[in-house]
């Protein structure tokens, strides 16, 4: 397994609406050094049985939970089980545009100071079947790692990590519910550069209501709250009540 260089990590819970062609997406890139590894988080629809056509093919793992896991830990279990170098995180009912893996892997191979990269992402917001809104989401340029703690601005779906870098900052946070991703960032960001390839858009973003984005906002807010604060700590040694 030595010749993958990247993982793409998909969590699945019961996508089978859009999974297969989340799943051809991946497999149809120009790329030769790529795994796709899913985990299928307990669903009760059809996911399994779609899973099962791609059981043979070489560039397709495929995991089972034998319980319901929250975000940050399935995350985490497809991180410890990624052959790559590289993780590139990929929600079950999104697509990946041509030349996502190309163009992500050969930045950071040719740049070691970055530990994260993204591009900019056609995000696609649909209720019912009907699209209302195909907005790209570009994050507001900074210098400092210090942009982060002002907006969640990077979109996680289509980004690209090195997994050493992951590993490091500890993985993903198995305790929040909704901005596991966000948390993420902050902690990258202080061991390393995070690219934003602004003007190029690699990956589509299905935005809906059993979507994780769509998750109460009391939840969320008091969930970014703690992160933030976290950050703040650990930056700074300063203790933020928000």
């Amino acid at each position: 397994m030595s010749s993958i260089r990247v993982t793409v990590a998909m969590p699945a819970y019961n996508a089978g609406k859009y999974i297969r062609e989340s799943i051809e997406s991946v497999l149809s890139q120009d790329y030769n050094s790529f795994e796709l590894l899913i985990c299928d988080n307990c669903s009760q629809d059809d996911t399994p049985d779609i899973l099962k056509t791609y059981r043979k093919h070489p560039r397709v793992r495929i995991l089972r939970n034998n319980q319901d896991l929250m975000v940050g830990a399935a995350r985490n279990k497809l991180l410890s089980s990624a052959f790559g170098k590289y993780i590139s995180p990929y929600d079950a009912d999104d697509i990946m545009l041509p030349g996502n893996l190309k163009r992500l892997s050969g930045f950071l191979d040719k740049h070691p100071a970055y530990n994260m990269v993204y591009a900019d992402v056609l995000a696609i917001e649909t209720r019912n079947d009907m699209i209302l809104y195909a907005p790209s989401i570009v994050p507001r340029a900074n210098k400092t790692f210090r942009w982060d703690i002002i907006e969640n601005r990077v979109i996680h779906g289509g980004s690209m990590m090195r997994v050493d870098s992951v590993k490091k900052v500890g993985g993903y946070n198995e305790l929040v519910y909704s901005v596991e991703d966000w948390d993420l960032w902050l902690k990258l960001a202080e061991i390393g550069e995070i690219k934003h390839l602004q003007g190029e858009v690699y990956y589509v973003w299905r935005r809906h209501p059993k979507t994780l984005s769509h998750s109460p906002q009391r939840i969320w807010r008091a969930e970014s709250i703690n992160i933030i604060s976290e950050a703040i700590k650990r930056r700074y040694g300063v203790e933020f009540k928000g």
